[in-house]
């Protein structure tokens, strides 16, 4: 039996919520990790900026989602067909406003509560607070983009190509990325002028670079398969979406060879990085230094999505041609 809306809403609220706590605290972890455990109102906005992204990281396929859903009828949404008020498409509601707003929104959230309580008790609330609040938003907007899939006509072709789509992915992984790592730079530790080119920092960039990408990797465990066939019935994107992927003699490793031989080349490249840089004399600020080391990473990383992403795109093809037969078979009858 089909379940209807609130039934299945409240049973994805529950994995929703837990979800949201666990990448949250997760992500907070890591920022407060290398920022000592120490808080201050400096913060703010770097804690705001990761509660967007995660805000950001729900909402953006959302449409997509509910697409698929609508198409294939696995939720009864004859409450919103009986509903007589349509959304349009309006900016207010696209993902990057939304990214934009929440930003400012957790950053007055956060601001408020480091000058309410100490930084250890902020911190606790935030880590509290926050995800609830991104639960919050995200339970709004969903009925909003789901009319948006039921009134409205399919859109014109959004992502040409997987690289559009992949580039936007990148983009948000490595501002994520900065804003975690960003307390290293006021450490000692972590000041690398006048000794690049030693060995200490070299592992310790080979360290930190590692865990990033661990990170990274980790969120890459969820399956795009469901959102790249809303976005084939949306329109948003077609059969030619991505037609063949790069480097298939290292695809065809194994995993660990593969991280084998980027360890391998990640170390050669900091070494090389460590020589030009003090070669050079000058002081990089530490996020301008964490990109350069992290370059190697940032490849693999991009290979590692495309090659997934194209798995689970040529999965969602299959399962859009198998029901434009289904739909003509129930049409015989």
């Amino acid at each position: 039996m089909i379940p209807d809306y609130l039934t299945f809403i409240r049973f994805q609220d529950k994995r929703n919520l837990l979800l949201i706590y666990v990448v949250t605290l997760i992500l907070l972890g890591f920022y407060g990790k290398n920022n000592g455990f120490s808080f201050s109102r400096e913060d703010a906005w770097c804690v705001s900026g990761i509660l967007a992204l995660v805000l950001y990281a729900f909402i953006t396929d959302l449409r997509a989602y509910w697409a698929y859903k609508c198409v294939v009828k696995n939720v009864d949404l004859s409450c919103f067909l009986d509903d007589e008020r349509s959304v349009r498409h309006h900016f207010l509601f696209s993902p990057f406003t939304v990214l934009a707003g929440a930003a400012l929104l957790f950053c007055g959230l956060t601001w408020a509560l480091f000058s309410l309580a100490s930084p250890g008790l902020a911190l606790a609330a935030v880590a509290i607070v926050a995800p609830l609040l991104i639960w919050g938003i995200f339970a709004l907007l969903r009925p909003v983009y789901i009319r948006q899939v039921i009134v409205s006509a399919r859109d014109t072709i959004k992502y040409k190509r997987l690289t559009g789509y992949l580039a936007v992915a990148v983009v948000m992984s490595v501002m994520m990325n900065l804003l975690t790592i960003a307390p290293l730079g006021r450490r000692a530790e972590f000041d690398f002028y006048g000794h690049y080119f030693t060995l200490k920092a070299i592992i310790t960039m080979l360290i930190l670079c590692a865990v990033v990408l661990a990170i990274n990797l980790l969120f890459l465990r969820f399956t795009k398969r469901y959102i790249f066939l809303g976005h084939l019935f949306l329109n948003e994107i077609d059969l030619y979406f991505s037609q063949a992927i790069p480097w298939r003699s290292l695809y065809a490793k194994p995993l660990w060879l593969r991280l084998a031989i980027l360890l391998v080349i990640q170390f050669a490249w900091l070494v090389l990085v460590a020589l030009v840089v003090t070669l050079a004399g000058r002081a990089l600020c530490f996020e301008a230094y964490f990109l350069l080391c992290y370059a190697p990473c940032l490849a693999y990383y991009v290979l590692h999505a495309w090659w997934k992403w194209h798995n689970d795109f040529m999965m969602s093809c299959d399962m859009c041609l198998r029901w434009d037969e289904i739909k003509r078979q129930n049409a015989l009858w």
